[in-house]
This record gives C-alpha cells, sequence and structure tokens, in this order.
C-alpha cells in the first residue's frame, strides 16, 4: 500500500498558507506606515521599513514558486528538487531572521502611533521563522516521498493528477465579500473600499441577516462586526465554525478600545481583525492575505479529491491484485499437488524386486525445479535425477515437460542414451525457446539390468558404496546441459559398474550440499559421503532418514534456497 501522502500533502498546503499568510502580514503593515510617513523623507527608520517590505515580497514570490500547488501534487520530481534544496529554505531563515532583527530595532525609533503595526511585522516574522522550519522538518520526513510497497504503475493517474484551466479559473475567480454591520455608514464606507479593491461586496444589516445569506450565496470572506442587536458577531462566528460553511474565512470588525473581544473572536476561529476607523492600505493587507489563504484551502480542497479518486484506483488496483493472487495461488497449489503425484510412491517402490529404492525431494518454493522418476520397463529400472536452473513456477513447468518426455521415450523402447538424450534436448530446447527463458536442466539416467548401473548425462556426482568404501563417480564427462544447445549427441556418453549385492548408490542434487547453515557454511559433499558412509549397512530407508534427519540439523532454523532431492538405491 501507499504511506499516508494524504495527510503530508495537507501538511505542506497548511504551511504554504501559514507562509504565505505571515508573508502578507509583513508586507502589509510595512505598506501601511511607509503610506502614512512617505511624504516625509526625513522620517529616519523609512528606509528599514523599505528593506523590510522588499525582504517580505522577495520571500512571498520564492514560497510561492518553490511550493506553487502543481508541484505538491502531480509534479514528484521537482518536489523532490526542493526537498533537497537546503540553500533555498536557508535563504528564506535568513532573510526572516533579517526581518526580525530590523523590526525590533525598529520598535524604538518608531512613533507611538506606528509601535503595534511594527510589533505586528516582528510578531509576524517570527511566526514566518517557525513554519520555515516546521517546513523542513515535514519535508525532511522519508514517508512524503515513499512510494507503494506494490510494484504498480500509477504513473496514468498521476498524469491526470493535476487542475484542469475550469479549476485554476474557479479557485482564482473574482471573490465575493459579505460585510456585515448594524451601521449602514459602516457598511457603505466599507463595501465602497473592498469594492475599490477590486472585489464585489455584499451586504447585512445583522446577525441574523449575514446567517441567511451565507446559506444562500456564496461568498469567498466575510467582514463581521462584533457588537450587533438580537445576534452578535460572536454568535455568528459560532455558528459558521460549526456549520458546512466554516471554511469560509471571517475577520472581525471592532473598534480599537474592543481589542479583548478580538482576541476572544480570534480563538474561536476568527482569520484576522480590522479597527475602526477603517484603514485602505490595511484592509488591502488583510483581505489579500485572507483571500489568498482560501484560495490555497480551495485548491487543497481539489487536489484532495483528486488524491481521494487515486487512492480509490490504487484501493481497486489492490483487490484485483487480491484476486489475481488468490487465483495464481490456487493454480500455484494445483501445479504443486501435481508435481507431488507425479513422485513415485513408496508402495510402488517397494515392489521393486531387484532394488531398495527411497526417495525424498522437496521444493524451496511452491514450485519444485528438481525432478527425479523411476520407470520400470522390460526388466530395466530407469531412475532419473536432475535439476532445473532456477526454482518456481517456469522451473516447475520445465520439470514436468522433462518428465513426460523420458517416460513417453522410455515407454517407446528409445533407450539408448544418445538418441534418448539428443529428443530429449530438442523437445526442451524449443520450449526454452518457445518461453524466452534462459533456463536448461542438469540431468542424468540410471539405468539398471542384471546387476550393472550404466550411467549417462550430467549431473551431480553419484556416490556408489562397497563394504563401507565410497566410490566417487563423476558425470561431468557423460552429458551436456539440456535446453542450451540444439543438439547435444556429440557430448552424450555411457559408462557402466557393476552392483553388487548390498551395494548403495546415491542420487542428489545441489540443494543438498549447498544447503548453508547460520554461519553460511555448506553441507557439503564429504559431510553426505560420511553419513552415507555410517549408515550404508542399514535400508533404503533407513539411509534416506539418516541423511534427511542429519541435513535438517545442520540446516537449523535458517530458511532453504534451493530444492532437495534424495534417492537411495541399494541392491537386494
Amino acid at each position: 500500500m501507499f504511506t499516508d501522502s494524504k495527510s503530508n500533502l495537507s501538511r505542506l498546503f497548511q504551511l504554504r498558507q501559514e507562509l504565505s499568510l505571515a508573508i502578507n502580514r509583513i508586507i502589509g503593515y510595512s505598506d501601511m506606515i511607509i503610506a502614512e510617513i512617505a511624504e516625509n523623507q526625513d522620517v529616519p527608520y523609512l528606509q528599514k521599513l523599505e528593506q523590510i517590505r522588499a525582504s517580505g515580497k522577495e520571500l512571498l514570490i520564492s514560497v510561492n514558486t518553490a511550493l506553487e500547488p502543481a508541484i505538491l501534487t502531480g509534479d514528484w520530481q521537482n518536489l523532490q528538487e526542493m526537498v533537497n534544496n537546503t540553500q533555498l529554505k536557508s535563504q528564506w531563515e535568513k532573510t526572516t531572521q533579517l526581518v526580525i532583527a530590523q523590526s525590533q530595532q525598529l520598535i524604538p525609533q518608531v512613533d507611538q502611533n506606528f509601535m503595534l503595526e511594527v510589533e505586528q511585522i516582528n510578531r509576524a516574522a517570527n511566526l514566518l521563522l517557525q513554519e520555515i522550519q516546521g517546513l523542513i522538518e515535514v519535508v525532511a520526513s522519508e514517508e512524503l516521498l515513499e512510494d507503494t510497497v506494490l510494484d504498480i504503475d500509477i504513473n496514468p493517474l498521476l498524469d491526470n493528477f493535476s487542475l484542469t484551466d475550469h479549476q485554476l479559473a474557479e479557485a482564482s475567480k473574482g471573490h465575493m465579500i459579505l460585510v456585515v454591520d448594524d451601521s449602514a455608514i459602516n457598511r457603505e464606507i466599507l463595501a465602497e473600499q473592498v469594492e475599490a479593491e477590486g472585489y464585489q461586496a455584499a451586504t447585512a444589516q445583522d446577525g441574523k441577516q449575514a446567517i441567511e445569506m451565507i446559506q444562500t450565496g456564496a461568498f469567498d470572506l466575510i467582514l463581521l462586526d462584533i457588537i450587533m442587536p438580537e445576534i452578535d458577531g460572536y454568535q455568528v462566528l459560532k455558528w459558521i465554525r460549526n456549520s458546512p460553511w466554516k471554511h469560509i474565512p471571517t475577520i472581525m470588525i471592532s473598534a480599537l478600545e474592543q481589542i479583548d473581544s478580538v482576541v476572544k473572536c480570534i480563538e474561536m476561529g476568527a482569520e484576522d481583525y480590522l479597527t475602526k476607523p477603517f484603514n485602505s492600505t490595511l484592509l488591502k493587507a488583510r483581505l489579500g492575505a485572507c483571500l489568498e489563504q482560501k484560495r490555497l484551502r480551495d485548491l487543497e480542497s481539489i487536489y484532495v479529491k483528486q488524491l481521494a479518486q487515486v487512492n480509490q484506483k490504487i484501493s481497486q488496483f489492490n483487490n484485483c491484485l487480491q484476486i489475481e493472487n488468490t487465483r495464481l495461488s490456487s493454480e500455484l497449489e494445483v501445479n504443486q499437488k501435481l508435481q507431488k503425484m507425479l513422485l513415485p510412491k513408496e508402495k510402488e517402490l517397494q515392489q521393486i524386486e531387484a532394488l531398495e529404492i527411497a526417495g525424498f525431494s522437496e521444493a524451496a518454493a511452491e514450485i519444485g525445479g528438481d525432478y527425479y522418476d523411476v520407470v520400470q520397463h522390460q526388466g530395466r529400472i530407469i531412475i532419473g535425477i536432475g535439476d532445473v536452473s532456477g526454482h518456481g513456477l517456469e522451473s516447475g513447468v520445465l520439470m514436468l515437460m522433462v518428465q513426460t518426455a523420458i517416460r513417453t521415450l522410455i515407454e517407446n523402447n528409445e533407450t539408448d542414451p544418445k538418441r534418448l538424450f539428443e529428443v530429449l534436448n530438442r523437445t526442451i530446447y524449443k520450449n526454452v525457446q518457445r518461453l524466452n527463458s534462459d533456463k536448461n536442466i542438469s540431468l542424468s539416467l540410471v539405468d539398471y539390468y542384471d546387476g550393472i548401473l550404466s550411467i549417462s548425462g550430467q549431473h551431480e556426482e553419484i556416490l556408489l558404496i562397497r563394504q563401507g568404501k565410497i566410490e566417487r563417480i563423476d558425470t561431468v564427462d557423460l552429458g551436456f546441459p539440456l535446453g542450451l544447445a540444439e543438439s547435444i549427441a556429440d557430448f552424450v556418453f555411457e559408462t557402466k559398474i557393476p552392483l553388487a549385492k548390498s551395494d548403495v548408490a546415491i542420487l542428489y542434487t545441489d540443494g543438498i550440499t549447498e544447503a548453508e547453515n547460520s554461519q553460511g557454511i555448506h553441507y557439503g559433499l564429504e559431510q553426505l559421503c560420511a553419513v552415507v558412509q555410517q549408515n550404508w549397512q542399514q535400508s533404503a530407508q533407513d539411509i534416506r532418514q539418516a541423511v534427511i534427519q542429519d541435513l535438517r540439523s545442520h540446516i537449523g532454523i535458517e530458511q532453504v534456497y534451493d530444492d532437495i532431492t534424495l534417492v537411495v538405491l541399494k541392491r537386494k
């Protein structure tokens, strides 16, 4: 599944809003003071205020560029670059710290009339610094850009994860602002100032009318007076914050002496406040900051909806994968059962008169790539053992091909090693090419007849135990891996070895000799020889049991990475 990208993106959007809001306050308050003193060029702190305003504008451009909404959603590469751009975030910190220092220096210098505004600049800059540091913490989180644990290509979904021109236009359309004040003069003045800034304005004369209008209109911001008859600003604000329209930012209107009431409103969820009489510069700054914040929230809402759609698609993908995994598991289970069904049965082996034969085969995966079989044909006992490179479904399918092909050839009296291996190899080679696979098979056939073992084909060494002494028969020069070349007739040879009564022959795959313990040490051919040598006088079944028990003791709790097959022959 995917990490909680929705919550991380929401945090980034929120941080972007907070950054923009704090910066707009720095610019707005600076603009307001500069507008008041601009005509007096002799003011000693004018230059410092202009520097603060310039720093604010520089920060706003940089933040809006780096955290542009499309980057926060669809353009993951650009987001990664922004995340890793420590120089950019350090520059933000440096510029903000400069504003903090300059505003602190201004506090004892400015006129008493501007003291509150300079303090607001300082407070906004300190808040901005905290938000920048918060941004660094968010983008440093490893969860931010993690993908899914499932190997799914969701690029087609992400290609659609962006805003249309219509959605962008809706998010940036002309804003409608509701002015709520019981004073007709105040409503008229404020509405005119709002419209002078390029916005549309509607008015309500009291709290009751405001609530009715909010429910029927589409407002982007509310300017709300505190002291009104019947339903006051507190009650309206409380209603807004508990209604479906709680996303609409609200700026409280109050007289300067009602500052405690404003603080209460801010705590209740108001975005900001304006004091009476209204200052046009301050109004412009407050409206711009709050509407920008709402615009970003609207964009976030659109992106979150799109993200929910992507997550829904991913959930559908996961459901499909679960269904597919269930289907594949069922098919693997069928193949696994089929493989086990085709292995020689104990009862079948016990009916062989000349030899005791005990076999063991265990797959490392659901489907094994090891092969062994015992075929009786016209008085002969033919034992095959092989190993398909790798394991899993593809190897298992090739193993079934080998088992079926060998039995078919033998039943059709094709027992000459050269011809049998040549036909078998051509069949496997063509199928490997058809599968576009690089698999190959090492295979030996042991043909017992009248006390003689005829060995052909290349596989692991065969162990022969005579009166407790071990002889190792190398098969490297007796054949060639199946499936590597179109023809192998020139590489196939046969060797004949007598098998006296009580003699033992051991056939195995490299899953036994290469099995590792917790120290990474292989079980090894020497250990296999030692166990067989200690138990050669036992029955074939007991020898098999001794080897497998010793092998499991060596492996312990370690994972088995290769199929394990063992065949024990003992002449009666």
